[in-house]
């Protein structure tokens, strides 16, 4: 006997930013997520109640992949479809994602059901961000079945890491290209970051704040900058009290030499420090409208934020990782008599 459960996972919000060329590109990925993740065995954390035995899970994607569609058909780009909805707010912008999931254990509760689909959820937020990052939006999202007010949905915005891949590209540099959606799927596989609940090696510790950062909607926040050092540090093996010199000599050995426009680890550190000390200021949380001048993002001075550049380094190590199917960098000392 099995257990099985269907989970309907509503985004009221789910189109991404993109000028024309990377809508194509977006949908182009979200076709080959469906192909891929159509119907896959899933890892999931131990708990009380299972031992963490593998999930078979079932992921209808046409619904989405159709209004990504719809709104290049009827614009040309993202970009173009959502300042048309700021004036129309009849254009469709939501999409819904059908979840069927089962496990051998014919006693599962609905709670360990959502649970897994929300870390499935999360999973593909990081696989999607890390093989075009910006291409997933999970906003105004809500689950959609008659125990579902039981549980939250959670939210992920593709702001940040949009805005890394811009700094990355009007900076020429750090490269970062478009990976092949699988590739990146398998590799978080090979990690077990949707096996563990609280992270203990450094990329996963790296993933799940990345995951943390995803979900951030103001990115010039002192807290995401916090995040984003904290990234680097793990990635980069860089955890003493003073690391910035470490950081970017290493970062040199891996990614090359970082030019003045993208280098703003000094910015980073700083805001770190100023909050470790008490002397960052502390901004109201700010109304988020998506009126013109939202739509305005995609221009260059909008994208140099210390935030969006240290993510685009932290999003080229992880590139670098994934096309070496490595966790993580090991830095050795040596020395020789004369």
């Amino acid at each position: 006997m099995t257990s099985s459960a269907t989970i309907d996972f509503y985004i009221g919000s789910a189109i991404p930013p993109g000028n024309a060329a990377e809508t194509a590109k977006t949908i182009n990925l979200w076709q080959s997520v469906s192909d891929v993740l159509q119907h896959i065995e899933f890892s999931a954390p131990e708990t009380d109640y299972h031992a963490g035995a593998q999930f078979s899970i079932g992921c209808d994607f046409s619904q989405l992949v159709e209004r990504l569609e719809q709104a290049h058909k009827q614009s040309g780009s993202f970009d173009h479809y959502l300042k048309q909805h700021i004036e129309n707010h009849t254009l469709k912008t939501d999409a819904t994602l059908r979840m069927t999931l089962s496990h051998p254990d014919d006693k599962l509760s609905d709670a360990e059901f959502y649970r897994v689909a929300t870390v499935y959820l999360q999973q593909l937020v990081l696989a999607a961000n890390l093989a075009q990052p910006g291409s997933i939006q999970f906003l105004h999202t809500r689950f959609a079945e008659s125990v579902a007010h039981r549980y939250e949905a959670q939210e992920f915005d593709s702001r940040i890491l949009y805005g890394a891949a811009k700094a990355a590209h009007y900076n020429a540099w750090p490269s970062i290209k478009p990976l092949d959606f699988a590739q990146v799927w398998n590799w978080l596989e090979m990690c077990g970051s949707s096996q563990v609940t609280t992270a203990i090696s450094r990329i996963n510790k790296t993933l799940f704040s990345l995951l943390k950062v995803a979900q951030q909607r103001h990115e010039s926040s002192a807290r995401t900058a916090l995040m984003v050092v904290y990234q680097l540090e793990q990635l980069l093996d860089c955890r003493q009290a003073d690391s910035l010199d470490r950081i970017r000599s290493r970062m040199r050995l891996i990614l090359g030499d970082i030019p003045e426009p993208a280098n703003n680890l000094n910015e980073l550190a700083r805001i770190r420090s100023d909050l470790f000390v008490a002397s960052q200021p502390v901004h109201r949380p700010p109304l988020i409208s998506h009126d013109s001048s939202e739509a305005l993002r995609s221009q260059m001075d909008q994208h140099n934020s210390a935030v969006e550049s240290g993510t685009a380094m932290v999003l080229a190590l992880l590139h670098d990782l994934i096309k070496n199917s490595a966790q993580q960098y090991e830095f050795a000392e040596s020395f020789q008599r004369q």
